[in-house]
């Protein structure tokens, strides 16, 4: 089986990847150069040509899930390892997100409901309701405003 460069990736690197996915040891690969300067690969040692022996080493055995495993590697590949550390990123800063935005949406309801009003009450922490005098709840206005305009966006 004789190929030039240019059918080499259309034709050969395909079966090449099967086949050495499939085989348990390294494969042999001969190159050689024609008369026209034309570089041939082949899985075969031509006759009559000066080709230089190659080693394809084994890349993943039939049980591997990535063809990016190395050889001799159990577990997942580099790649799929910071695939994984990716996704994980990505949810943890979901979930601080999440939190952030319930955090912040209470401090709005809390504004909203303590601003206007003059009379607010509260159940102090012996269970009994007491009203908010007008002091502690511009300050505790004006404490929710300052997270949100820090914390929210």
């Amino acid at each position: 089986m004789n190929l030039s460069v240019k059918g080499l990736c259309s034709i050969l690197l395909p079966g090449l990847l099967l086949a050495t996915s499939a085989q348990p040891q390294e494969q042999d690969m001969y190159t050689w150069t024609d008369e026209n300067g034309v570089v041939h690969f082949s899985d075969v040692q031509p006759q009559g040509q000066q080709a230089q022996e190659q080693q394809i080493p084994r890349n993943s055995s039939p049980g591997d899930t990535s063809p990016y495993a190395s050889s001799g590697e159990t577990g997942p590949s580099y790649a799929d390892q910071k695939r994984q550390q990716i996704a994980a990123s990505k949810s943890a800063t979901r979930q601080q997100q999440a939190a952030n935005s319930a955090r912040c949406s209470s401090w709005k309801t809390e504004v909203a409901r303590l601003e206007p009003n003059r009379r607010v009450f509260f159940t102090n922490e012996n269970g009994e309701t007491e009203r908010m005098d007008d002091v502690e709840r511009t300050n505790r206005v004006s404490e929710l405003k300052a997270k949100i305009a820090q914390n929210c966006q």
